[in-house]
């Protein structure tokens, strides 16, 4: 026999495509959460945003049949709802107009006594134990979150046969390792016994094969990777043919380093593009007033928010031997020769940009709004480049994988003209390693 759920509001809430976490149940949404949904709907910010997504998503499943006799799902779902005014057996210190005691009210009668509530209300919880009330919490922690999220690499166990036919062919059809589906431009790592002896390679849409890697042996502006995933991270990076890239790692890894190097290479040295715009989340696109209150110019403002770029600029300059100049100093001379802009994300609207490369530093600093505001401003010829670290989430009212660029590795995942690569190994020491791993196990889990 199936089991069956209630859903609370905030379920909904946290995640518009909830059923799909779901398998060979029945969820019923009580009326009531249906009506609360309709009136957050109207609002602004995230919360309506989730209604307004949950019923346009409704608004395709419902094609299938009606709430009431229930809808057919993947996975064995069904999905319907409940119009019931609930039991009269509710105490009288709750609240009974209140939507959560509505629900609760309801699960108390007999036909429903082996239903399961699902909230992420802590409150909500603890009343319906207190009634006898079955009620299970849907995981929705953000180490939960972080580690469903695409990382770009596809890992497998090949025979040294496949590993010798990948090199003498320059590349290899997934079917013939047993892989049944790859993103376009994902890496590959394929094991074998033997340390030396692997697959390395990238999955090319166009040809429908895993193939070697172009930009294996190359530096970008000096800069030489010092791990694989950072081969993977130069390989696009330096790909004229991927416009958007996105790297997320943990603070260390080398993504602003790596994006930075990419840019003077392809502009300074290769004339790929013509200008390098660096940028970040210095104020969110709906407080314009921030920078006023900072000291200075224009730029001056914008300068005090760049200071991981201009020790970026220092750190290339002592991989290439030449000292002597600060990062700031590199950052003005660049500006002075007309191949670099500082940008301002929160005045991005209305710009457009043409052969540029774009480098989007703290990505993670944005919701899917100023995502989708910062990709369509991208012209012809031009490489965007989107870099942070989803473990430090910088906006209180965003989950992470709500956050601009969780939903941009997600969502444009399965187009050619994009790539993700996530770092994993921190070049900072050993003890920054260590440090960031032990932090990173007692904020997540």
């Amino acid at each position: 026999m199936r089991k069956t759920y209630v859903i609370d509001t905030n379920v909904i809430i946290a995640n518009p495509f909830f059923t799909r976490d779901f398998e060979n149940c029945v969820i019923v949404i009580p009326i009531h959460v249906l009506e609360e949904l309709d009136r957050i709907k109207s609002r602004e910010g995230n919360s309506g945003f989730r209604a307004r997504q949950f019923f346009r998503y409704f608004k395709e499943i419902e094609k299938r049949g009606d709430l009431l006799h229930g809808i057919e799902l993947e996975n064995r779902v069904s999905l319907k709802s409940i119009m019931d005014e609930g039991s009269e057996e509710l105490p009288e210190v709750f609240d009974k107009s209140y939507v959560d005691n509505k629900i609760l009210s309801m699960l108390l009668k007999n036909d429903y006594k082996d239903y399961i509530l699902i909230t992420n209300d802590v409150s909500m919880r603890v009343k319906a134990s207190s009634l006898g009330i079955k009620c299970e919490l849907l995981d929705t922690s953000d180490k939960h979150k972080l580690d469903d999220l695409y990382d770009g690499l596809l890992q497998k166990t090949v025979e040294e046969e496949q590993v010798k036919k990948f090199y003498q062919d320059g590349e290899i059809s997934p079917s013939e390792l047993g892989i049944e589906q790859m993103y376009p431009n994902q890496f590959f790592e394929g094991y074998t016994g033997y340390s030396y002896l692997k697959i390395i390679g990238r999955y090319d849409t166009k040809k429908g094969k895993i193939v070697k890697l172009h930009y294996d042996n190359y530096s970008a502006y000096g800069v030489l990777p010092k791990d694989v995933r950072q081969k993977f991270a130069m390989e696009v990076l330096l790909n004229p043919e991927i416009p958007f890239v996105s790297i997320t790692s943990r603070q260390g890894c080398g993504k602003t380093l790596l994006a930075v190097a990419a840019a003077l290479e392809q502009v300074l040295e290769s004339k790929m593009y013509e200008k390098i715009l660096i940028g970040k989340n210095t104020s969110p696109l709906d407080k314009w007033s921030y920078q006023g209150w900072t000291t200075g110019d224009t730029e001056e403002k914008l300068l005090t928010h760049f200071s991981n770029y201009t020790t970026t600029f220092e750190n290339i300059q002592n991989l290439r031997n030449k000292k002597g100049k600060t990062g700031m100093e590199i950052l003005q001379g660049l500006k002075v020769q007309n191949k670099l802009d500082i940008l301002d994300i929160s005045s991005i609207l209305g710009s457009s940009f043409i052969n540029r490369v774009v480098i989007i530093d703290e990505a993670q600093s944005f919701d899917i709004h100023a995502m989708r505001s910062i990709i369509t401003r991208i012209g012809e010829n031009c490489k965007l480049i989107v870099i942070g670290d989803l473990a430090q989430q910088t906006i209180s009212r965003v989950d992470p994988d709500k956050s601009g660029l969780y939903a941009s590795i997600e969502w444009l995942k399965e187009l050619e003209e994009t790539a993700h690569v996530t770092l994993t190994k921190v070049h900072r020491g050993d003890f920054v390693e260590k440090a960031s791993k032990i932090f990173d196990d007692k904020m997540f889990g």
